[in-house]
């Protein structure tokens, strides 16, 4: 989360520093599946094609599966629901990357963008007062320095000493599940040549779940068990580990080598406040959910973007620092939602399509969430039924607080192929009907230099063939939509006001917390 953070900042301008102590990937088989809605964030900030890029390179991964052994037959198999068409609701597709080749791509576009990396640094201590963020780091040789920031963003992992720090309570279940984690290495390209598989469970004693790298030469066995009733340490000796391993993969001892062993716990729980001062909580230190569903690193990456965009409208001056207040107001409820729904998965249905009960589909969850506003929506009819928290992407029509609806730009303009790509710079888009061109002049006249605010008059000639901005967008068409640096809806009128100055005006303030 933190060098997403880092690349969102860099590429509009603000110059961070990330503090890392590891000097190197991580190699633990953390994220695969990356929702388009995560891309999109990519996508502005210029880092998606070469993600998709890796991918390409890599065998083929879509499906999940419940196998004998992975060696064996398979019972049966499911598509992995980052790995559906969105085209009709998004510029871009889900991408099936392991997390760490994703973060390769992410440390080369920060650095890029002139962040300042400083990998094998130790962030050691930090105070601060009404002003700024003194932190006390060592580098890499273990001499003592001293950073100043505006904040401080603790991406710094579910164990979080800074958020300890603050002495914020978690809130939900720390100890969902247990599970051995068992490293090896073998060649798994004979096994997985063909299938499209990018995990799987086999059906075995302890729910064995199979993972591997994106090489196919190294992976990990998952395998649960009871802490009320066994000592892993001494429950899973070195023959009883080979055997565990041997079973799922379905080979002999000969063909892998265990190289590690770890307990872990599977939880489900979000922060009780995600801000204290300058200090912000983002990623596994504000939320972490069972990685059924494959929601962890997409929740977190959301956080980053939100915030980021936030902090890049304050640090510009466009916005007041009440915006920042936001943050929390925003993000946690979907934490709250997506944890829910991720602990809901864990408990029996990690296998079940969308739409069982209390179970809200992947789609929904990771793409079509809505964040509260503070103000009402003047389109919807106060009389109906409150808007829900997620819905299906293509169901929503520009309400506030739901994502730009998606809609494919005619080919050859230079201004991209999506409405989303309207949205640009860190800026925030004023988007109009194509009869509403007074909407435009009264944003000329509020902001005539566009410094905060790009003003386009969506035209049948803007889009492709067949797609209606304003029927999407739920307006007329000389109706209006205000949309956010991170592409969400803040305000929209139906139609031209008559006084569309003061309409626009309260819109912006209202964004900007000013």
């Amino acid at each position: 989360m933190g060098v997403s953070a880092a690349l969102f900042l860099a590429a509009r301008g603000v110059t961070p520093i990330l503090v890392e102590r590891h000097t190197g990937i991580s190699p633990r088989l953390r994220a695969k599946l990356f929702y388009p809605r995560t891309m999109e964030a990519y996508r502005a900030v210029g880092a998606a094609d070469d993600i998709y890029a890796v991918e390409r390179d890599r065998p083929r991964s879509e499906f999940a599966a419940v196998v004998e052994s992975l060696s064996g037959a398979e019972i049966r198999r499911w598509r992995l629901p980052a790995a559906d068409d969105y085209s009709a609701v998004s510029p871009c597709q889900g991408a099936m990357v392991r997390q760490g080749d994703a973060e390769r791509v992410l440390r080369m576009r920060a650095a890029a963008d002139g962040a300042d990396l400083r990998f094998g640094h130790h962030f050691v201590a930090w105070e601060q007062t009404g002003q700024r963020v003194t932190a006390r780091v060592l580098d890499d040789l273990g001499v003592p320095y001293t950073v100043e920031a505006d904040y401080l963003l603790a991406a710094d992992g579910s164990a979080s000493s800074i958020r300890e720090g603050l002495g914020i309570a978690r809130s939900g279940d720390h100890a969902l599940a247990s599970s051995m984690e068992l490293t090896f290495t073998a060649d798994l390209r004979p096994l997985l040549d063909g299938r499209g598989l990018a995990l799987a469970f086999a059906e075995q004693p302890g729910r064995p779940f199979i993972s591997w790298t994106t090489g196919q030469d190294a992976g990990a066995v998952s395998v649960g068990y009871d802490p009320a009733t066994t000592d892993p340490d001494t429950a899973f000796t070195p023959d009883r580990s080979q055997a565990i391993v041997s079973e799922a993969l379905g080979l002999p001892t000969s063909r892998f080598r265990i190289t590690g062993a770890r307990p872990w716990r599977t939880a489900a729980w979000v922060a009780d406040t995600y801000r204290a001062g300058r200090v912000f909580l983002l990623g596994d230190a504000a939320h972490v959910c069972p990685p059924v569903g494959g929601f962890g690193a997409n929740t977190g990456i959301q956080d980053a973007w939100n915030l980021t965009t936030k902090l890049v409208s304050v640090l510009r001056g466009d916005a007041g620092e009440r915006l920042l207040d936001r943050y929390e107001a925003e993000r946690r409820p979907v934490a709250e939602l997506t944890v829910r729904q991720a602990a809901a998965r864990s408990a029996g249905a990690r296998e079940l399509s969308a739409g069982h009960g209390q179970l809200l589909s992947e789609a929904a969850v990771a793409v079509g969430y809505r964040y509260p506003v503070p103000v009402p929506d003047p389109v919807t009819p106060r009389a109906e039924a409150p808007l829900p928290p997620a819905d299906e992407p293509e169901r929503w029509r520009g309400e506030p607080g739901t994502r730009l609806p998606h809609l494919p730009l005619a080919e050859g303009t230079d201004a991209g192929s999506s409405t989303l790509d309207l949205v640009r710079g860190g800026r925030h888009a004023l988007l109009i009907g194509p009869q509403g061109r007074t909407w435009a002049q009264t944003a000329q006249r509020l902001d005539p230099g566009h410094a905060l605010l790009d003003t386009v008059v969506v035209t049948p000639q803007t889009l492709a063939p067949g797609a209606s901005f304003a029927e999407r967008c739920g307006i007329s068409e000389d109706g209006a939509i205000l949309v956010r640096p991170d592409g969400v809806v803040s305000w929209r009128s139906t139609h031209l006001t008559d006084a569309p100055r003061a309409a626009l005006e309260a819109a912006l303030r209202q964004a900007m917390q000013r």
